[in-house]
């Protein structure tokens, strides 16, 4: 987890979908249902965005998403 500071007492959250699971409770045996609901449950009312982690574009991303003012960034891995 990896917390930026956006100025003016803003801060962007930025986390893997991994870690974004551990801190919603999500188990394996989990149905994706209940996944949904408990990462639904954990983001609450924050701006969130997910995006696939590319080397090439994740800077532009990152802006982006300060920029739109979002709280939660969450990366997946590019498959």
């Amino acid at each position: 987890m990896k917390i930026n500071s956006l100025g003016a007492g803003r801060e962007m959250i930025e986390l893997d979908l991994v870690e974004a699971c551990n801190l919603a409770g999500i188990y394996h045996s989990d149905s994706d249902f209940e996944r949904d609901l408990k990462l639904n449950s954990w983001i609450g009312k924050r701006k969130h965005r997910c995006i696939e982690f590319d080397v090439v574009t994740y800077s532009a991303e990152l802006e982006r998403a300060a920029a739109d003012g979002i709280e939660v960034l969450i990366t997946k891995d590019k498959t």
